[in-house]
Parts: structure tokens; C-alpha cells; sequence
């Protein structure tokens, strides 16, 4: 099966290609695509209030009359409710000192590649943090954080919640990727680069440099970075997400994962081909790929995009993607 990849949809490295004027956010998402491969394929899309983003969802449909001759037909209507998504804003700054800056060989290019090495360093952990909390993050108790699709599906009686009968570990978290029925990121109006701000001079000082203090109270000059992210994550039907929850990831342990499980979501959910994605830890997707030994089972295909990245496909639709922010040690779910 080809590479699932929604071209129509702009996911953050995208944005940063048609915005950024210095390339610096652009090679920053890229860092943060090589560690945490599921961003290549999470659309965004600016809120359409001011940090929130707004969506109508049905919550019944009309219903028409069966008419007889000389009979009127009742009136009708369908109702609808108004779901309101989060956005936070997750930021960093680096203070690089300029010794260490200034006296890096090979002049300004070597200057440059020293404070642009440490700022896309901590700009991949940001990436890190932000995909965590698009797992597992929590308003509750810290409201200045947004939640993760853990806070969405949370019961066992939701209809695209299914248990490994395990007493917690871990989940695996099946996702429609798209901006019109699904799941993606959302940024406020007038966020640059999708959401990603870098600024190398916040202060406005000469060369980017600025006064900080170290633990003892005194002062030295340093390069500043500021880093801010603005983002959030918004599910337009809540059928397009689901989890198979409660799986122990031990390879060879009772309670793994069972295959059956996830074809119920898909069936159950509403999910799209093209865009689905079944995200897994590297304890499952072991199990995943020990499982699909056996020639007998049909699940599972496997095969090479041409730049020689390996392609895992359930039932032939949805992708397998490992996600490395998934906990092996989750709650149970009940």
C-alpha cells in the first residue's frame, strides 16, 4: 500500500515552509518530525475566535412524516450544540553565553550554527512536551494547559473505547487526522507559523544580547532565544477518535493487545481511510510486528515509501504510527 499522506491538508512544518522568512522554525519542526513522526501528519488550522476554536456539532436530526391524502405533516428541526476547544501557549527562552557563542571557529556561520544548534535542541523538547499533551495533557487543576485525547475518551461506555482487560499500561489511540470531521491543531489568528514563534532577539539589544544572572547573583552577557507555541487540539466529531485502553505491554504477557479490538473501533467510529492513524508505543508496535509473523494473518501490511521509510497499514487503511509519548504505565480505564 502507498504512503498515506492528506496533501490537502497543511500540517505545522507546512505552514512554517509558506511563512517563515529565516528558515529557523522550518528546520525546527523538521527536528521535531524526525523524533515525533505523528506531527507530519496532524492538520492545523487558525481558531476562529480569539483562542478558541468553535465547533457545531448535531445532536438530532429532523424526522418527517409518513402523509396521508387531505393529512398534514408535523414541523420539524434538528438541534445542534456548540463545542469550545483551548488553545495554550507553551514557551522556552535559551541564554546562550557569548563566550561561547563568539568564540566558536569558523566566523559568523559558526556563530550561527552554535545558537542554532541549542535553540532547535529545546525546541524539540517542546515538541516532545506538546505531543505528550496531546496524549495525556489535563486542564484539570492546571487550566492553563490544554486536553490530550486522554480527557476525551475516558470511559469504557464510550462507543470507541474498548478494554484489554489489563489492569492499566498502556493504549493504543486511533485518530481521523483531518480538518472536517476530525481531529487536528489548532492556533490562534495571527499566529506565525502556525502557532511557532522564534525570536532571536526578544529584547531588541545589539546582536541579540542581553544581561542574565547566574546562582550566585551575578551577571553575565548571553545570547537570548525566545520560543513560544501556541496550540491546541480540536476533535469536530467525537466518533473519529478512539482507544483501546487497559493493554499490558509486555511482549508475551496475558492481556496484550488483540487485533479484533481495533477493527470494532474502526467499524464503530467514523473514521476515513486516507486520514486514520493508529498510534502506538514501541512495546505494542513490537507486538504489532511480532504478531504480523504469521502469514495467516491478513491485518497487517508492510512496506517502503521511496525514501525507504517503512509503511505499516492495519486492515489496509489506517496507518501504524509510533508515538513514543504513549505511557506504558496509564491509569486503568473504566
Amino acid at each position: 500500500m502507498g504512503e498515506i499522506n492528506a496533501t490537502s491538508q497543511l500540517s505545522f512544518n507546512e505552514i512554517a515552509k509558506r511563512t517563515d522568512k529565516n528558515g529557523m522554525p522550518v528546520q525546527i519542526f523538521e527536528a521535531m518530525e524526525e523524533v515525533n513522526p505523528v506531527f507530519k501528519f496532524i492538520p492545523a488550522i487558525e481558531c476562529n475566535h480569539p483562542y478558541q476554536h468553535w465547533v457545531p456539532r448535531r445532536t438530532s436530526k429532523g424526522t418527517a412524516t409518513w402523509r396521508k391524502f387531505y393529512k398534514g405533516s408535523a414541523k420539524t428541526a434538528t438541534t445542534t450544540q456548540v463545542a469550545k476547544f483551548e488553545v495554550g501557549l507553551l514557551e522556552a527562552r535559551s541564554e546562550v553565553d557569548e563566550d561561547i557563542v563568539d568564540g566558536a571557529a569558523g566566523g559568523e556561520a559558526g556563530r550561527i550554527s552554535v545558537r542554532r544548534t541549542e535553540d532547535i535542541g529545546i525546541a524539540s523538547g517542546m515538541g516532545d512536551q506538546v505531543m505528550d499533551t496531546l496524549i495525556s495533557g489535563t486542564s484539570a487543576g492546571s487550566p492553563e494547559e490544554i486536553d490530550g485525547l486522554q480527557q476525551y475518551l475516558n470511559s469504557l461506555s464510550q462507543l470507541t473505547v474498548m478494554d484489554g482487560n489489563n489492569d492499566g499500561g498502556t493504549s493504543i489511540y486511533i485518530v481521523d487526522f483531518n480538518t472536517k470531521s476530525g481531529a487536528y491543531m489548532i492556533y490562534p489568528a495571527g499566529g506565525n507559523n502556525g502557532g511557532l514563534d522564534v525570536r532571536t532577539n526578544p529584547t531588541g539589544n545589539a546582536e541579540g544580547k542581553k544581561w542574565v544572572t547566574d546562582d550566585d547573583g551575578d551577571q553575565y552577557l548571553a545570547y537570548c532565544t525566545q520560543f513560544k507555541w501556541w496550540v491546541g487540539l480540536c476533535i469536530t466529531d467525537e466518533l473519529a477518535v478512539g482507544r483501546y485502553a487497559n493493554i499490558n505491554p509486555t511482549v508475551g504477557g496475558s492481556n496484550t493487545f488483540d487485533e479484533n479490538e481495533i477493527i470494532k473501533i474502526l467499524e464503530y467510529g467514523h473514521f476515513r481511510p486516507a486520514t486514520t492513524f493508529i498510534l502506538v508505543s514501541k512495546e505494542i508496535k513490537a507486538q504489532m510486528t511480532i504478531r504480523a509473523k504469521d502469514k495467516n494473518n491478513v491485518n497487517f501490511d508492510f512496506s517502503h515509501a521511496l525514501s525507504g521509510e517503512e509503511i505499516v497499514t492495519f486492515g489496509g487503511q489506517a496507518r501504524v504510527l509510533r508515538c513514543d509519548s504513549i505511557s506504558t504505565s496509564e491509569t486503568v480505564v473504566v
